[in-house]
């Protein structure tokens, strides 16, 4: 048995469907062949362009000694005084621990407590640090590989 509805899509779109098995058919020995190159080719590299190219290579090479890892952030500020002020707290209680460090994110100065490698060791430290912040939170960041 036949359908009707499948029947009468044929019959309407018949010179489409014969137009698209046609290319079909004349298209695919066009993805068989293979292309075959000879000769040699030579880029000219502009100096700029080789000297960005070094420029990063010596920056990943620089970034190395760094891993993911993370910090206490206990406040930020748009003000560098405000900033130092918080740090200067902070050194009091923990910067013999675990070290303290501003740095600036634009457009705000981040104080931070502390690197870790490991996320324990961050979790047991944001425990201490927030009996003196309360607003201290862990934050995934690169840091400095630990010297061993």
């Amino acid at each position: 048995m036949r359908n009707p509805v499948i029947n009468t899509f044929f019959k309407r779109n018949e010179g489409r469907l014969k137009s698209f098995i046609l290319l079909t058919l004349l298209a695919l020995p066009g993805f068989h062949q293979k292309v075959v190159a000879q000769g040699r080719v030579e880029v000219e590299v502009e100096p700029s362009v080789k000297e960005m190219e070094e420029t990063r290579t010596a920056r990943r090479k620089a970034n190395s000694d760094k891993v993911r890892g993370y910090r206490i952030l206990i406040g930020f500020f748009s003000s560098r005084s405000q900033a130092e002020a918080l740090k200067e707290e902070a050194m009091e209680s923990f910067g013999s621990k675990y070290g303290v460090t501003v740095m600036y994110d634009e457009p705000n100065f981040k104080v931070y407590v502390g690197q870790f490698t490991l996320s324990d060791d961050a979790d047991a430290a944001l425990v201490e640090i927030r009996k003196k912040f309360s607003g201290a939170t862990r934050i995934s960041d690169i840091i400095r590989r630990p010297t061993k």
